[in-house]
């Protein structure tokens, strides 16, 4: 897994769910059942370990801003349609 805002091109997945990096922003998109099993137990304990990280490297930050300005994505044209 990677360090929380550090590298801003990594990326890692849990099952469907994506985790992806940028240096001002992680996000958090797709799908993942939480089943109540051992493979269940075994996602939800690397979902919580990838958070408790981000929440941590938040707190680390000395001079944290209340909100960033973030430039919305743009969406571009698939070349393949």
């Amino acid at each position: 897994m990677f360090k929380p805002f550090e590298n801003g091109t990594e990326s890692h997945a849990i099952h469907d769910l994506t985790l992806e990096n940028q240096e001002d922003c992680v996000s958090i998109y797709g799908n993942l059942q939480l089943t109540k099993d051992r493979a269940g137990l075994q996602a939800a304990k690397a979902l919580q370990a990838f958070l408790n990280d981000v929440v941590s490297a938040l707190e680390s930050e000395p001079n944290l801003p209340e909100k960033i300005d973030r430039q919305d994505e743009q969406e571009i044209e698939n070349p393949f349609l």
